[in-house]
């Protein structure tokens, strides 16, 4: 009987994953079970165009903040 290492395991794991899939924003085409943004009433989408404003500001807070220093 073959016994595999814990090491052995977890990259038979990693080398069966499929990469991650990103939805194309900018397609012409609506992605499979996501809404037409038109569609989505108002206050969803000002609420989404909220939020994404206040992820995009904090990434850039945070990749800004370390820029200037040497490591």
């Amino acid at each position: 009987m073959v016994r595999k290492t814990t090491a052995a395991v977890t990259e038979n794991r990693r080398k069966r994953r499929l990469p991650p899939q990103q939805m194309d924003l900018f397609s012409q085409g609506v992605a499979a079970g996501a809404p037409n943004w038109l569609d989505l009433p108002k206050g969803a989408r000002e609420a989404l165009i909220g939020l994404m404003t206040r992820l995009i500001l904090a990434h850039a807070q945070t990749t800004t903040m370390g820029a200037g220093h040497d490591h």
